[in-house]
């Protein structure tokens, strides 16, 4: 019988997920706060009815290192790479990376600041997390936003998502480089790179000459051995991840000359779209369990402690500071509001908290942290949506469902002129 209600309360989740995602559309309530309050009032219905929950830690942990793997592999089969859409991608990375770089240090300074420890180093590493803006809560929250703001903070939020994770991973090659740090570091990356190039052209070379219907959670296993590999031997390698899913969305760009002998485009698209189903929908799935889970780990009377209600609110304050600053810079003339406030934190905060070495991690900066700026970061984007001045017709919310925004390219010219002409 238990069995039985494990499966129903799964599908009941799911359910849940997915008008959770329509409904924050219609009132501009990201779905995430939804998902942590579903987990936040199971954790207290249960402690109502004696309920005695196990250990969902190392649950948590398994999901999250899985949810890294889709998030990454996800963003990278929505970037588009084109001539026109080049210059949005150089100043959409430009942001990210000068948000991530001054958000980490800002915040990093505030910790040993403040004496929660006497090591710049120790401070860094748990800055650099909740410096990471979360694409999975951008992207489905702008719709309501001019086409050029639109595209840019998609692309934004998705290169902060992975520059995030591979600076972490950096900043722990760091930790176990010893002596010549930073030859170790770059040796590291470049051999990373390489094996990453040649893994892709084979697994893609591979994608096309298997017939069986059973072929893509084999790739999606092949692609988490290798990610599991990477990271025992103290490898970045997200990077392997990001650039197969890059070989595969933008392949004409990679198969030139004598290798575009070796691929053929029909049976790649084909096998390509259904790839990109199933890697979203696995995604979906991952984050809806992860943040209900999650909220069922909250400490909800720890948020509101007096620390942590201080540390957290100048982390907020110095996250959406730092932000003003660098749109001030790209954005010159232009309102800033609210995508001022498109700035939450997620589940990639959550997941790089979590792999702090231990001997890394401060005393007093704890997850009620962490989930106090989670928290407090959604809520910022949330107000900020309310008060947007542009407010979605049905019709378009409908179209915006249907239109592909990681395919924006002439092979999507006729979306992209009906798109505009709702806007209009």
């Amino acid at each position: 019988m238990n069995s039985y209600y494990f499966i129903l309360g799964v599908s009941v989740l799911v359910i849940l997920s997915y008008f959770f995602d329509i409904l924050s559309k219609k009132i501009k309530v990201p779905s995430v706060l939804l998902l942590l309050s579903t987990g936040i009032v199971l954790s207290n219905i249960s402690e109502t009815y004696g309920f005695k929950l196990p250990d969902l830690q190392p649950t948590v942990n398994v999901l999250g290192l899985i949810g890294l793997l889709l998030i990454v592999l996800e963003a990278a089969l929505d970037l588009k790479i084109t001539k026109k859409k080049k210059p949005l991608i150089i100043k959409a990375f430009t942001t990210a990376l000068l948000i991530l770089i001054g958000t980490s240090f800002a915040i990093a300074y505030l910790i040993y600041g403040m004496g929660l420890t006497h090591d710049f180093y120790t401070a860094y590493i748990n800055a650099l997390p909740l410096s990471v803006v979360s694409s999975a809560i951008v992207i489905p929250s702008v719709n309501f936003l001019d086409e050029d703001k639109k595209e840019f903070l998609i692309y934004e939020s998705t290169f902060s998502d992975i520059l995030g994770i591979i600076a972490f991973d950096i900043v722990l090659m760091m930790h176990h480089g010893g002596g010549n740090v930073f030859g170790k570091v770059s040796g590291g990356l470049v051999l990373t790179v390489l094996v990453s190039l040649i893994a892709g052209y084979v697994l893609i070379f591979l994608f096309q000459k298997i017939k069986t219907k059973i072929k893509f959670f084999l790739f999606l296993s092949i692609l988490s051995a290798l990610f599991i590999l990477g990271k025992i031997m103290h490898l970045s390698s997200l990077i392997l991840v990001l650039i197969f899913g890059l070989m595969l969305e933008n392949y004409s760009i990679f198969f030139r000359g004598k290798l575009q002998k070796i691929y053929q485009e029909k049976q790649i698209n084909q096998v390509k779209e259904q790839f990109k189903l199933i890697t979203f929908e696995t995604a979906f799935l991952i984050r809806t369990f992860f943040f209900v889970l999650f909220g069922m780990t909250i400490n909800i009377q720890g948020i509101f402690y007096q620390n942590v209600m201080i540390i957290g609110t100048f982390i907020l304050l110095l996250t959406f500071l730092v932000r003003y600053i660098n749109l001030k810079v790209f954005f010159r003339g232009k309102s800033l509001f609210p995508e001022v406030f498109m700035a939450p934190r997620g589940l990639i905060t959550i997941l790089l908290f979590y792999k702090i070495p231990e001997i890394y991690k401060i005393p007093y900066f704890s997850k009620e942290v962490i989930s106090f700026v989670i928290l407090g970061s959604a809520v910022l984007m949330m107000i900020g949506l309310w008060f947007s001045k542009n407010k979605p017709t049905e019709e378009e919310f409908e179209l915006y469902e249907n239109f592909d925004h990681g395919r924006h390219s002439e092979q999507n010219s006729v979306w992209e002129e009906l798109y505009r002409n709702h806007e209009k």
